[in-house]
């Protein structure tokens, strides 16, 4: 991978097969990567002052939060990747604002890099979102730190190089063939406007149709899923599994058709304490009152007031995003923007809406605390709310098919010609040691339970040869991985020589 792409991070050795069989590192990814999301959220938020019971939980809700979590089953493992190190960007800008070192400045270029590797379309997402927040605290803060932000940006271009040149040599013209084979018939005349029309209906396929908000606080409200593997598994395994029957992934034009592999469920406990702390908000500052014991709690509800009003108005603009053509005034906005007529499924800006709401559930969970402070218990009993809501999420995603799964169904229907293959040797070793592994879930996922495909892409007609080394990307590579290792040793250097 490295020698063809140049990309390499730490959470690489989750894909490297050195730390247990295929299947093992691919449940690993999913779950290390969730851990980290709901570390980097706490972290945020505890750097912003909240206490660790709204910071923890505010994290927990965010990573069990349905969209996000639950594209394992869609097998979108690299948005997983971005969560490793995309959501501690904000507790690093935070802390670099503050002015507790360049270190902070030279990590959060770090992490933005990384970020970026395997996911370039939500990275953009939440680069623009980051980049808001930034101009957000900069006038806060009445200060442009000119000096932290040439020093991201440079850590950020040298450990990126290798994700720039695959997006500005590759990815882009990819999409531009994707636009032109979606194409219903060849453009007549100059084709101009049957060009346009062609790239705005790509660009805003899996809008986020108006009345499937209601989801986001009740659960399946449409079904699950319109994937009929899981649909099958489900059956198989009792889960209770309900066909998909709203309107997301509906073609431009039909009346009738739909396909996603995830939920849309933002969590019922995790909405009403981001209702909680935008309530309490309004309130307190109609009478002037703060519910707050003591001073301290008084100083961090007081500081992060207008932060509150950002994420509030940042949830409802990404909402309006997601709604794509449905809301087409706005977004025509994010279309006109640099690569915005190239990024599809305007339904992925629900996963910033996601993060706004858990932010708010944090400043909500906090309030709760301060509402409840005379009450015997109160921090169980916060804890236990926080918890109930986190185990409401995780009983949604249990519906939806894990890699395991997947892996178990697709062997099982395809057993005996996969051991046919074995024995005779016609596979790949390294495809059959993935099929033995029962690491199919990207197989799965592409060609949708199709069995004869299934044969005819583990039955390659002649050995397939290793990729020869790529100079340009290795190239870009070795900068980067040598960039990299050099951040990290001046930011630990750096964070030791500030301890003393």
């Amino acid at each position: 991978m490295f020698a063809t792409t140049g990309k390499a991070h730490p959470f690489d050795v989750l894909w490297s097969g050195l730390i247990g069989s295929p299947l093992t590192c691919c449940q690993l990814r999913y779950v290390v990567s969730s851990y980290f999301g709901a570390l980097a959220m706490a972290w945020f938020l505890h750097g912003r002052g909240l206490s660790p019971i709204s910071s923890y939980g505010a994290g927990l809700l965010f990573a069990f939060s349905g969209y996000g979590l639950t594209l394992y089953s869609a097998g979108h493992g690299n948005w997983f990747v971005w969560m490793s190190y995309g959501v501690f960007a904000f507790g690093l800008l935070d802390r670099a604002i503050k002015g507790l070192g360049f270190r902070y400045w030279a990590l959060l270029g770090l992490a933005e890099a990384w970020a970026s590797f395997y996911a370039p379309d939500v990275w953009l997402l939440f680069a623009v979102f980051l980049a808001g927040y930034a101009v957000f605290l900069f006038v806060q803060s009445r200060a442009f730190p000119m000096k932290g932000v040439l020093v991201a940006a440079v850590v950020f271009l040298a450990v990126s190089a290798p994700s720039l040149y695959s997006a500005f040599a590759k990815d882009l013209s990819s999409r531009d063939e994707q636009i032109e084979k979606s194409k219903s018939a060849p453009s007549v005349g100059d084709g101009s406007k049957e060009d346009a029309d062609a790239r705005w209906i790509f660009a805003t396929n899996w809008a986020l149709p108006p009345k499937e908000t209601l989801e986001f606080f009740v659960p399946r409200i449409n079904g699950d899923t319109s994937c009929p593997l899981t649909l099958s598994i489900g059956r198989q395994l009792g889960t209770g599994v309900k066909p998909y029957t709203g309107a997301l992934g509906r073609p431009y034009g039909a009346t009738a058709g739909n396909y996603r592999q995830h939920s849309l469920y933002v969590g019922l406990v995790t909405c009403l304490l981001a209702l909680l702390g935008i309530v309490m908000a309004i309130v307190s500052w109609k009478s002037d009152m703060r519910c707050a014991s003591n001073d301290k709690e008084r100083l961090v509800f007081f500081d992060n007031s207008t932060t509150l009003v950002f994420f509030v108005v940042a949830a409802v603009l990404f909402w309006l995003f997601s709604l794509g053509r449905y809301c087409e005034p706005v977004y025509r906005l994010v279309y006109a923007m640099p690569f915005g007529d190239y990024l599809r499924a305007p339904v992925k800006w629900h996963h910033l809406t996601e993060f706004c709401i858990a932010v708010l559930a944090g400043f909500g969970i906090e309030r709760a605390l301060c509402l409840l402070h005379r009450m015997k218990f109160s921090r169980i009993v916060v804890a236990g709310i926080v918890l109930v809501g986190a185990f409401n999420l995780a009983y949604i995603a249990h519906l939806y098919c894990a890699p395991i799964d997947y892996s178990r169904a697709i062997l099982k229907r395809c057993s005996s010609r996969l051991a046919v293959l074995s024995r005779q040797q016609f596979m790949q070793p390294q495809l059959a040691e993935l099929v033995r592994g029962g690491y199919v879930v990207s197989v799965a996922n592409w060609i949708g339970g199709n069995d004869a495909l299934l044969v005819q892409v583990l039955e390659p007609t002649r050995p397939l040869k290793p990729e020869p080394v790529k100079t340009m990307p290795f190239c870009l590579g070795l900068v980067s991985v040598f960039s990299a290792i050099i951040t990290l040793g001046v930011s630990i250097k750096s964070s030791r020589g500030g301890a003393k």
